[in-house]
């Protein structure tokens, strides 16, 4: 099951090209005697305060958390659960207290679901080349930092999307982010996700920047889960009941 933002949710591409579906494509090659089930439960602008916390309708009456309805209600059994927040919680929580709440969200999800198997995730590193930026790479950096530092405390699994795209990116594959979302701006009145458009829209400072994942970084961040888990399972995917 993967938990996460619209970085990980990519609800503006096909579903095929999802990384729930394109990551048990690669796990269903690999461990051809198990049948392989992947959830996506991520969502659009999510931070880990907003999944967990219960919510107000129309402001007075409370309501269960996303994460009691959509997640404790609705789904008996998670055997493996690939966690991934931090590009919209960088905005709202210093690094301190992110590193609290995604250990908070781990636990609750090893108390709900005993035998889990929990895998954390980096995310976001962009080519300062094609919008991206030192900076905020670095700042970027410091939050997946405390992912890196909490995977080495529990033992857990580390999938390090921020270095994988870096690597990527120096080797030349550098195109892994959608181009514009402003439809004010352009005469585009659809959501670019490729490069198809790249030279005509040369020096248009606005063109690259954009956070959000394209086909090609789902893919190479599908790869990079897939390599971290089946080194941490090379024979079979495991289950919470040890069965």
């Amino acid at each position: 099951m993967h938990f996460g933002d619209s970085t990980c949710r990519t609800s503006y591409l096909p579903e095929a090209d999802r990384i729930d579906v394109v990551l048990n494509a690669r796990l269903a090659e690999h461990y051809r005697g198990q049948r392989i089930v992947s959830r996506n439960v991520c969502e659009d602008g999510d931070t880990i305060a907003r999944f967990t916390r219960p919510r107000r309708w129309l402001h007075l009456l409370p309501r269960p958390s996303r994460y009691a309805t959509d997640v404790v209600a609705a789904i008996p059994r998670i055997d493996v659960a690939l966690v991934r927040y931090g590009q919209n919680d960088m905005k709202v929580v210093t690094p301190t207290t992110f590193e609290r709440q995604v250990e908070g969200l781990c636990d609750r999800l090893l108390a709900d679901y005993p035998g889990v198997h929990v895998v954390l995730e980096t995310n976001t590193w962009m080519d300062p080349a094609h919008g991206g930026h030192a900076r905020d790479n670095a700042n970027n950096d410091v939050y997946w930092e405390r992912i890196r530092r909490i995977a080495d405390r529990r033992g857990w699994p580390l999938v390090d999307v921020a270095a994988r795209r870096r690597m990527e990116t120096a080797a030349g594959n550098w195109d892994f982010y959608i181009r514009s979302r402003v439809l004010s701006q352009s005469r585009f009145g659809h959501l670019i996700v490729d490069g198809s458009h790249d030279g005509e829209m040369a020096g248009v400072k606005w063109w690259y920047g954009n956070r959000h994942p394209n086909p090609n970084a789902v893919r190479v961040t599908a790869d990079e889960e897939y390599r971290t888990i089946v080194a941490t399972w090379p024979d079979r995917l495991p289950r919470a009941d040890g069965r």
